[in-house]
């Protein structure tokens, strides 16, 4: 057991540590240090779960490497992120606001068409929350076993279009914002939107798309944020402050509903969901013989290349019952790669990616560009995600990964070949 704590806070100490480095080097509230204090808040929510009566007979046996593998994965896999902050370059190079324009209200559009399809069940949803402290655990089953309805061809695009560029569409909003000339209306739009997607999984008994889409709004946040006007900073505080408040009752509606009649109650079935990944990572993913050759992970490109593939989460969970930990519970973003791929492939296959991304994202004169600012908004959303979760974008997920692609070439298209606008902080 003393090995055991040993291992865990010097897994701890590490994120401390770098928080420091982090705080001494880049200013507060940049995306490196909000990256390494979400890990070190994790990793003390690792330590109250590991120190749980109810919970430690589970987690015994840690190893000092994998805490070593888990930590460096995270920070290679940033240090695009951490070069930019310590850059800290004044001036972004964006489209035309005329020609993002483009993009955002054709994503109001499709959020006109899909999301009124949507908007009772999340009314009743809520209601049913507000109401029943036994909803949330009801819709939860509910939302799983509820059979897929068909629609027509034209809404089931648009339905896939909206969930797959729900990042990018947030990226380019919160880009527009820089926009001196920004209307209210443009704010209270996109306000809305955040909000009901935010709301919608909580109306069906689901907290982690909530968690999710929160990380990715704080991810663009922080990258945005130095740029906007004092005025559009302030409105913003407001707008997140009424979104909190309006977001966390539901969320903790569902949270007591779904673990308040359980023995380790509501609060403990929260430390578990937050805490228990680097746990898992530790105990399973490096000592594991049979592999899932990316059929979570890159699930849809493995299928473009006609490889043979799972066509479901739980048709993967069967297939791979003999491994020592399915993704039924969390193991980070990096464990969701090791069980793919083995502990090597991954660590390959990230120097190389990491090795691009720095070519790539170089400061030129003091000025980056906001195709070079989508690539490191894909990494931080991709490491916030997985810090208590798995990887965000597996299975149908791939597509959002493609919607990421298409989004780099839509601003290296309007950079090239139409109107750009220097925005500075």
């Amino acid at each position: 057991m003393f090995q055991d704590y040993f291992n865990l806070f010097f897994y701890i100490g590490l994120w401390v540590f770098s928080t420091f480095l982090i705080s001494r080097y880049c200013e507060k509230f940049c995306t490196s240090w909000i990256i390494v204090v979400v890990y070190t808040a994790f990793s003390f929510i690792t330590l109250s779960l590991f120190s749980n009566p109810y919970f430690q007979d589970s987690y015994t046996g840690l190893s000092f490497f994998p805490f070593i593998y888990l930590f460096l994965f995270v920070i290679v896999a940033c240090s695009p992120i951490f070069r930019y902050d310590m850059n800290s370059p004044s001036t972004i190079v964006a489209p035309s606001p005329k020609i993002l324009k483009v993009f955002v209200i054709f994503y109001f559009i499709v959020c006109a068409v899909v999301l009124p399809n949507d908007f009772t069940n999340v009314q009743e949803g809520i209601v049913r929350l507000m109401s029943d402290s036994t909803a949330g655990a009801e819709l939860y089953a509910e939302a799983h076993n509820a059979e897929k309805k068909s629609f027509s061809a034209i809404y089931s695009i648009m339905a896939a279009f909206h969930n797959c560029f729900f990042e990018s569409f947030i990226f380019i909003a919160f880009l527009m914002l820089c926009n001196e000339d920004v209307s209210k209306k443009y704010l209270r739009m996109v306000f809305i939107i955040v909000i009901f997607e935010m709301l919608s999984p909580l109306a069906a008994g689901l907290r982690t798309i909530t968690i999710m889409k929160t990380f990715t709004m704080i991810a663009a946040t922080s990258f945005f944020f130095p740029f906007w006007t004092k005025d559009v900073q302030n409105t913003f505080k407001r707008c997140a402050t009424i979104g909190a408040i309006i977001i966390m009752l539901p969320f903790l509606a569902v949270s007591i509903s779904r673990f308040g009649d359980r023995q380790m109650g509501a609060s403990g079935g929260m430390v578990c969901y937050a805490g228990q990944a680097p746990l898992n990572f530790n105990l399973y993913c490096l000592d594991t013989e049979q592999t899932r050759e990316g059929d979570r992970t890159l699930n849809i490109f493995k299928k473009w290349v006609g490889g043979e593939v799972p066509e479901h989460v739980m048709e993967t969970r069967s297939r791979y019952t003999a491994m020592k930990i399915g993704d039924e519970v969390f193991s980070t973003w990096v464990g969701d790669f090791v069980l793919d791929f083995g502990p090597v492939i991954p660590v390959i296959a990230l120097l190389i990616f990491v090795l691009f991304v720095m070519v790539r994202t170089r400061v030129y004169n003091d000025t980056f560009y906001s195709y070079q600012l989508l690539i490191l908004y894909f990494i931080c959303n991709v490491v916030l995600h997985g810090a208590m979760y798995l990887f965000y974008y597996s299975f149908n997920g791939n597509y959002t990964i493609v919607s990421f692609v298409l989004s780099y070439f839509f601003l290296i298209f309007c950079h090239r070949k139409l109107e750009t606008v220097e925005i500075t902080k």
